[in-house]
């Protein structure tokens, strides 16, 4: 392997990356470093975060040679112990993966000053490992240094062909140029290896609505929804498109799918080897993406394992709890489903929404008095949700009280008249009560606002086969 130097019999290297020196300092032989314990305490919200001497760490880190590290205290103890084994490591082996590990560390924490010189010193000491080349870019990309970020990326791209996500980070940065035939190549080459994501689709009607080509943009975007049903950004970006298009109602329905859709931001859904620095780390932010990821498969099991694993650090998480409680519940698991909602309105007694999940897992388990119970508590804080009114219907109706069933479902729709499924259950309870005529209006009304919504073609078919029944 040819290096420029080596850390073991040079003095001392700096590192040059976006007018920021990096200095890292070669020992001939590995010094003795002392590193401060990192301790835990707990902050206001519960969570567990570090404690440590800083002053002390940069000084060990200065003997170590490493770039002085931000300041840590409040962050996860989990990444914070990786780094530091990763600085041990360095120090004992002057390995340079230990110091690309190191800056994956930085990258998974957002820290990015850090993590630029530890990838910047990596990619020269082993200039041909992609891994520190390409990380260098991302993290260039991500304190939008765009002409740094292409050099890196492009020479990543060069070192390592079929890795999708170089490709479609390229396109973004030439998009965010100007550059539209580039990002254009760029986003197709993403295409050609991406397997079921939608990243080349999406971008590439980006470079359509770039050029003002509206109809080619809903076109890629139409493809885009096709190849991931469940990707929200191409639902939103047709949405746009129809609408420049002049298909309004189209664009409401993608708008509205756009919203039930798990949300993400920013690349590390889309990006193994960052979620790999994140899995590395074994960041919060990791674990949470990966919770979304399995909530958009419908992988309860995963998602209740991994919600486990954030709550161990968090333990007054309400947002997580409540979200744990509504998994156990689809995976009928009702007595951790009533433990983790009790701990969510413990920490917000005055949540309609903690209150609703209290009753959806009593309305699953057929406890529909508790279920009533709980729909009052959340009645009494929000008498206006639709959702609290949806779910009353629902559990008149299995009690036999049609009338009131109805009368609350039609109640939810008033509130959200943009909720198809609310629309189908009101057409489903007309129709188990015998009222044919208006049951079959609101399932042929769903088939006109969405005709490709085979659900409401399929309920149309059975109502109007119970009407005909002898």
């Amino acid at each position: 392997m040819k290096q420029p130097w080596n850390l073991l019999d040079t003095a001392a290297v700096v590192v040059i990356v976006a007018g920021a020196t990096y200095l890292l300092v070669g020992p001939e032989t590995a010094p003795v470093v002392g590193f401060p314990e990192a301790r835990q305490t707990l902050d206001p919200d519960g969570r567990r975060v570090v404690d440590i001497d800083m002053d002390v760490l940069s000084a060990a880190f200065a003997r170590a040679g490493l770039p002085d590290p931000p300041d840590l205290n409040g962050a996860d103890p989990v990444p914070v112990s990786v780094l530091m084994e990763q600085a041990r490591t360095w120090v004992v082996s002057r390995d340079p993966a230990a110091l690309g590990k190191l800056g994956q560390v930085y990258q998974a924490l957002e820290e990015h000053e850090a993590a630029l010189g530890c990838f910047a010193a990596a990619a020269d000491l082993e200039p041909d490992q992609v891994l520190w080349r390409y990380d260098l870019g991302v993290e260039c990309q991500a304190v939008r240094l765009q002409e740094r970020a292409i050099a890196a990326l492009e020479r990543a791209s060069r070192l390592d062909p079929d890795y999708p996500t170089t490709w479609a980070r390229l396109g973004a940065l030439y998009l965010e140029a100007g550059d539209l035939d580039a990002a254009a190549e760029h986003y197709e080459q993403y295409r050609g290896r991406a397997g079921d994501l939608a990243v080349g689709e999406v971008g590439l009607g980006r470079v359509a609505l770039a050029r003002g080509e509206t109809a080619e943009a809903e076109r890629y975007f139409r493809a885009a929804t096709e190849r991931s049903p469940g990707d929200f950004l191409a639902h939103r970006f047709l949405a746009r498109a129809l609408a420049l298009n002049g298909d309004h109602e189209g664009a409401r329905r993608e708008q509205d799918t756009a919203e039930r859709l798990p949300q993400y931001s920013g690349w590390l859904t889309f990006d193994p080897r960052l979620q790999a620095a994140h899995r590395i780390a074994d960041t919060q932010r990791y674990l949470t993406n990966q919770m979304r990821l399995a909530a958009g498969i419908r992988d309860y099991e995963s998602f209740a394992r991994i919600a486990e694993a954030l709550l161990e650090r968090r333990p007054g998480d309400f947002g997580t709890l409540r979200n744990l409680a509504t998994v156990y519940r689809q995976l009928r698991r009702f007595g951790d489903a009533d433990a983790a909602i009790d701990r969510a309105l413990a920490l917000k007694p005055d949540s309609a929404a903690a209150h609703r999940v209290r009753a959806e897992i009593a309305f699953s388990r057929e406890d529909l008095v508790a279920a009533h119970r709980a729909l009052d508590d959340a009645s009494a804080i929000d008498p206006v949700s639709a959702k609290v009114l949806e779910l009353r219907g629902r559990t008149y109706f299995l009690q036999g009280h049609e009338m009131q069933a109805i009368a609350s479902v039609r109640k939810s729709i008033d509130l959200d008249p943009g909720s198809t499924k609310t629309r189908e259950l009101l057409a489903i309870m007309l129709q188990q009560s015998g009222q044919f005529q208006e049951a079959i209006a609101i399932a042929t009304d769903l088939i006109q606002r969405n005709p490709d919504d085979r659900r409401a073609r399929a309920l149309l078919q059975s109502i109007k086969a119970s009407r005909d029944a002898p």
